[in-house]
């Protein structure tokens, strides 16, 4: 039986297929151009198959996502819909602080590759590795005009540059608030204007209204 608020309110209405645990996280994904199941199970770190598959078919019965040879899209209804994620995004980013435990600087770099496009790419393809100063851990984000990733493991490419920071660093650059202090960067003349032009893609408005 399906579970509901038994209203017709359109905000339980709306809730009911919104509010259900990691949808806005499947949306957040399919909106930065995440089609197919394992994109969006990559960049939903703990979310089993098993839960992934159960939404998605439920986002396609409730007519906000659509299959098609072996891929998942926004409807017209689904793309009205991540207004509400980024409404709620932006919320967050206001008025919420993660916890130092939470931050997730591979879960930064994912939504960051996802947001760079290819007119952003100074060349190609630029592979720069990321090593952390907080962490045991090395990331490549590896751009190109066909398509980004982020790579656990060298993606056996010639390396473009080395940025090392923390990841408090790695957040700070993703919202734009990033200063310059804080982080090096090895590489040639024309890495650190794209990293700059990289920095505060976002869509979210983390300002807080006044007054």
């Amino acid at each position: 039986m399906k579970k509901g608020y038994g209203q017709h309110c359109p905000i339980a209405l709306g809730a009911e297929v919104f509010a259900e645990r990691w949808t806005p996280i499947i949306l957040r994904n399919l909106m930065v151009g995440c089609h197919r199941f394992s994109a969006i199970l990559e960049g939903a770190p703990g979310l089993p198959r098993s839960v992934l598959s159960q939404r998605l078919r439920r986002l396609e019965r409730d007519g906000v996502v659509e299959r098609h040879d072996q891929e998942y899209h926004l409807t017209e209804s689904g793309r009205e819909l991540t207004d509400v994620c980024l409404a709620l995004g932006t919320w967050g980013a206001r008025w919420r602080e993660p916890q130092p435990s939470l931050h997730d600087p591979y879960l930064v770099l994912w939504t960051m590759s996802h947001l760079i496009e290819p007119a952003l790419l100074p060349r190609p393809r630029v592979v720069l590795r990321v090593d952390l100063t907080d962490r045991p851990e090395r990331y490549w984000l590896l751009l190109s005009v066909s398509g980004n990733e982020v790579c656990r493991e060298n993606p056996g490419f010639e390396e473009d540059g080395v940025l090392t920071a923390d990841t408090g660093w790695l957040l700070r650059w993703e919202s734009g608030t990033v200063a310059p202090a804080g982080a090096t960067l090895d590489g040639p003349p024309w890495l650190a204007p794209a990293l700059a032009a990289w920095s505060g893609l976002t869509p979210l408005d983390r300002r807080v209204p006044s007054g």
